[in-house]
């Protein structure tokens, strides 16, 4: 195996959702809730360029690209479809496939530009259109996956080179699986939060989306779909709004069997780590090389000492990430924030990615006790891209720095 191939991520992850694969290439949805429809054809060999391949391998490569972006324009009714072969941070042969709509919040830009100024109605305008595409995300990758297996074949499970080990399946035990399903709507599990949290959820906004959630979710479950985690507040049980120190901001929760336990970030200690919780402990022994690699897969002991592991949307059905957003989670979740924003003790906010960043002007409207740190999110694809990289950003030691500059203790991150 070539040594340069063990730290591509591409060779050791599937790089998103997977839809469909055959022996050459395999397509995936990619985990960003910002940008419905993202999707990624990655060649399963590890090479850099068009030109690294046959000619009949050319071939092959873009008739799955076009044909993923006909997927789009039809069900997505996208505007404009961008089509990128990039590679310079993960030089592992891969097209993105990104829908595009004029009033998304980069247009006419590509997405990696900053985002674009709006007038408010522009941006209503967004996100009204943005819960359409969001419901539209089942049909989308149904869509996609009948019209690959009509025009490739059926699925192979072959979606790396046989030199590129595949990481070990998180696949844990059947009662394992089974503890980490919802079975009790949001407002059955409100009774066990410390009173400030319930407080914070107390206001006519947070009320109506936990009714809504209720509703949606038991409709959800009735219908037969698998949703996660069990205990949707768990990153509140431990910690009143002035306990917490650090606040973590994740998307939405792991949605495979066994892995979500209601702490961003974190699962269970037999569950393999998953790649974005791999980069954060690649980042942790960056920052204290002098300490032992931290084995635990499980964060509650970051959550014992105040560090808030939240997700901006708290459930997901099983293998469809970003499924309840805009769901009205978001509405529970600012209130939260806004909880922890407004206590006045010192904390520090580690916002990774342009989901967490939304945050940052709420955050900033309750002054000078808290720190913001931002950097790309820690998933393969982005923790080395600039402008922000999420390897290198040192949010760890410089939270504790400031933390105990400003009379905090210190959080012990192994």
């Amino acid at each position: 195996m070539n040594p340069a191939h063990n730290a591509c991520p591409l060779c050791a992850e599937d790089g998103g959702t997977l839809v469909w694969s055959s022996r050459e290439l395999r397509v995936v949805l990619v985990e960003d809730p910002d940008l419905p429809g993202y999707t990624r054809v990655i060649w399963n060999t590890h090479v850099k360029e068009m030109s690294d391949l046959s000619a009949a391998g050319q071939q092959a490569f873009m008739q799955v690209v076009f044909l993923v972006e006909s997927v789009q324009r039809r069900i997505l009714r996208a505007d404009k479809v961008n089509l990128a072969s990039l590679g310079n941070m993960t030089p592992h042969l891969h097209w993105h496939i990104m829908p595009r709509w004029q009033n998304d919040p980069w247009f006419p830009d590509s997405i990696w530009a900053p985002r674009r100024e709006r007038d408010a109605a522009s941006l209503a305008n967004w996100r009204e259109h943005h819960e359409t595409l969001a419901t539209l995300q089942g049909e989308y990758a149904a869509a996609l996956r009948v019209r690959l297996e009509q025009d490739f074949g059926p699925s192979s499970n072959h979606t790396r080179p046989a030199s590129q080990p595949a990481p070990r399946p998180a696949t844990p035990s059947a009662a394992a699986s089974a503890d980490n399903r919802l079975q009790e709507l949001p407002t059955q599990q409100l009774a066990t939060l410390h009173p400030a949290w319930q407080a914070a959820l107390d206001t006519p906004a947070a009320r109506d989306a936990l009714a809504r959630l209720d509703q949606f979710l038991a409709q959800r479950l009735q219908e037969g779909a698998t949703i996660y985690p069990a205990r949707i507040f768990r990153a509140l049980e431990e910690l009143a709004p002035e306990d917490v120190h650090v606040v973590i901001l994740g998307q939405d929760p792991y949605h495979g069997p066994g892995q979500a336990q209601g702490l961003a970030f974190s699962v269970p200690d037999d569950c393999p780590a998953p790649p974005s919780l791999r980069n954060i402990f690649n980042e942790l022994a960056q920052e204290y090389p002098d300490r032992p690699a931290r084995r635990k897969n499980d964060l509650s002991d970051w959550s014992r000492q105040g560090v808030l592991l939240l997700n901006t949307s708290l459930t997901v059905e099983q293998g469809a990430a970003g499924s309840h957003a805009r769901k009205g989670w978001e509405a529970v979740t600012d209130a939260l924030i806004n909880a922890v924003a407004a206590s006045s003790h010192p904390k520090v906010f580690l916002l990774w990615g342009n989901h967490a960043q939304s945050k940052q002007a709420a955050v900033e409207a309750h002054g000078s006790t808290c720190k913001i740190l931002k950097s790309n999110h820690p998933s393969p694809l982005s923790a080395l891209r600039p402008p922000r990289p999420f390897i290198g950003c040192g949010h760890f030691t410089q939270a504790n720095t400031w933390l105990t500059s400003m009379g905090q203790q210190a959080i012990d991150w192994f």
